[in-house]
């Protein structure tokens, strides 16, 4: 008898932004966690790569290796354009992916399963061209991809050019206005090539072996079900550090592309249980001039102290703020230009978050058990901020003026609100029992955990198929023969 002794090779490849990595390299972490016979690279573009090495991002792992893969452009190239920079990465991206492929095969790393991201479709087509199966991981919710597919197969009345302002009713999701769904899909709203690379995943997605989502199932138990009626997927989330679930300070890599300000945590253990605003908009949302002076006067105005990540556009920028802001917040605000986000959530002092409710600042809330104020802006933040505020309700809402500006009596209201309303004490009372539904998704039997074993034991069985193939074959042949 043949003894198989097999070590799982898992190309997992990244959409090149903040809010891709971070899970990516949180999946990656979980998956070698799971099993010692998985090794696991994570493959981005050059630029990000060499962003995540200056920022630390990748940290030291001997079961995890960072590679890129060109995108024809240079480190420094422009990425600021998305229109022409997803243009770009369509063209040069599946050549630059082959090329890493057979490189990681030349070094002695055969790839024996590789993961891709909705925002690079053809990443599915570089896996089926080297007959190697496929895996997506589903980085936003599961009602929003529960949205994108019907919107795809039209198994719904969506928007149109020609009635653009309709509610949506799909299975499983409640109502849904033309501002609560993904913005991508609403006609003539902007990042439409987005729309389309996410739209173009999903019509290969019979290509794709397994759809794993970062979420879990006591969060989206409808959306779930109503969807798998369709299409399979599995949750394997939320993909948060392990030690946010239990309140733990304990060090992970972070996976962020900027350093922290890890003072902020020191600035934290002065304030009082509970009472600071922490404000964070993540890696790409901007600010207008007018938001920006409204939020500062209306944090000023609360009364309360706050920590805000106030991130310029690039680094030849500068986030500008209303002449009199720091003397009047002097003491009571802090502001730095990026922060350890999972530390300052399960920071004792901290109150509430306001977020533009990106899917990871989402989970990651939820994880922590904080109430949100929600301050979306496009893609997916809208609707995730309908689920947060009326189906989950852990949240307030920040409602905008006819200008499209959220005031600062508005700011300044919804604070007192979740603080202090009439609905203060459920909404912390439903923020703590979606966390521990978090925590028992990840446990061992949890919903999610259930799920990437069988992921695992999937790969496990293949790669045991394909080893067995290759010790019957003569030397000279191999099992694509």
């Amino acid at each position: 008898m043949v003894t198989l002794e097999v070590n799982i090779h898992i190309l997992l490849v990244t959409f090149p932004a903040q809010g891709h990595v971070k899970p990516a390299i949180r999946f990656a972490r979980r998956l070698t966690a799971s099993n010692a016979s998985l090794l696991v690279s994570l493959a981005t573009n050059e630029a990000i790569g060499q962003q995540m090495r200056d920022s630390g991002a990748t940290g030291s792992d001997e079961h995890i290796n960072f590679e890129t893969f060109s995108d024809g452009l240079s480190v420094d190239g422009n990425q600021h354009d998305v229109d022409k920079f997803m243009a770009q990465l369509n063209r040069a991206g599946p050549e630059g992916l082959a090329t890493l492929i057979n490189d990681l095969q030349v070094r002695g790393r055969p790839v024996h399963c590789i993961v891709s991201n909705p925002f690079v479709p053809w990443v599915v087509d570089v896996a089926e061209g080297f007959g190697i199966p496929c895996a997506m991981l589903w980085v936003q919710s599961c009602a929003v991809y529960a949205i994108y597919y019907q919107s795809l197969y039209r198994l719904g009345e969506f928007p149109t050019p020609e009635r653009p302002n309709i509610d949506v009713s799909l299975p499983g999701l409640p109502v849904l206005k033309t501002n609560e769904l993904p913005s991508f899909l609403v006609p003539f709203a902007p990042y439409q090539c987005l729309a389309d690379a996410i739209l173009g995943h999903i019509k290969k997605i019979k290509k794709v072996k397994w759809v794993l989502a970062n979420s879990f199932h006591a969060l989206e138990t409808e959306a779930i079900q109503s969807v798998s009626e369709l299409t399979p997927i599995m949750t394997i989330g939320p993909l948060v550090p392990l030690g946010l679930l239990e309140r733990s300070t304990a060090s992970e890599v972070r996976g962020d592309l900027w350093k922290s300000e890890d003072d902020c945590l020191d600035w934290l253990n002065t304030q009082p249980k509970e009472s600071v605003i922490y404000v964070s908009f993540g890696s790409i949302v901007s600010l207008s001039p007018k938001q920006i002076e409204e939020l500062a006067w209306g944090l000023a105005s609360s009364g309360r102290p706050f920590l805000w990540v106030a991130k310029p556009v690039d680094s030849t920028s500068e986030f500008l703020l209303p002449t009199g802001f720091l003397d009047a917040a002097a003491g009571r605000g802090k502001i730095v230009k990026w922060c350890p986000q999972v530390e300052v959530l399960t920071h004792p002092s901290v109150a509430c978050f306001v977020t533009h409710c990106g899917w990871n600042s989402t989970l990651e809330t939820i994880a922590a058990g904080t109430p949100i104020l929600a301050f979306s802006h496009w893609g997916d933040q809208v609707t995730n901020a309908k689920f947060l505020v009326d189906v989950y309700s852990v949240g307030v809402r920040l409602e905008r003026d006819a200008e499209g500006v959220v005031r600062r009596e508005e700011v300044c209201r919804c604070i007192k609100e979740i603080r202090e309303g009439q609905r203060a004490s459920k909404i912390r009372e439903n923020a703590m029992k979606l966390k521990e539904a978090a925590r028992e998704a990840l446990e061992e039997g949890g919903s999610s955990d259930k799920n990437l074993r069988v992921f695992v034991e999937d790969l496990i069985s293949l790669a045991r198929e394909e080893e067995a193939i290759r010790v019957r074959l003569p030397n000279d042949q191999s099992p694509d023969d």
